[in-house]
């Protein structure tokens, strides 16, 4: 497990908290207080599921999680890694991006 995460009740401190799964979307992440606790989560209980498959967790949708998966060999550590450079990653193009268009 990687240092520094409180896995006891994160859920309750979670951004997202009693919105459906539908409505959540990646910038509800970036604030998010247990947002690293929320993806280690997600690594290792692999929470996909049929009637979600795109279900964000920690800033990444399950697909991208799952690519991360297989392109780190597997190890959950390698994969909590990959995923958080990711997510900040998306959210630093995305201001970019908001930031350029204001400027044009």
């Amino acid at each position: 497990m990687p240092k520094g995460l409180d896995l006891d009740r994160w859920w309750r401190k979670a951004a997202c908290l009693g919105k459906r799964v539908e409505s959540i979307t990646k910038r509800d992440c970036w604030d998010c207080s247990v947002q690293a606790e929320c993806l280690w989560i997600a690594i290792i209980q692999d929470d996909r599921g049929p009637d979600h498959p795109l279900f964000i967790r920690g800033g990444l949708g399950a697909s991208k999680r799952e690519d991360l998966w297989y392109w780190s060999d597997k190890d959950p550590l390698r994969t909590y890694a990959a995923c958080m450079i990711e997510a900040d990653r998306i959210q630093f193009a995305i201001q970019r991006r908001k930031k350029t268009k204001r400027v044009k």
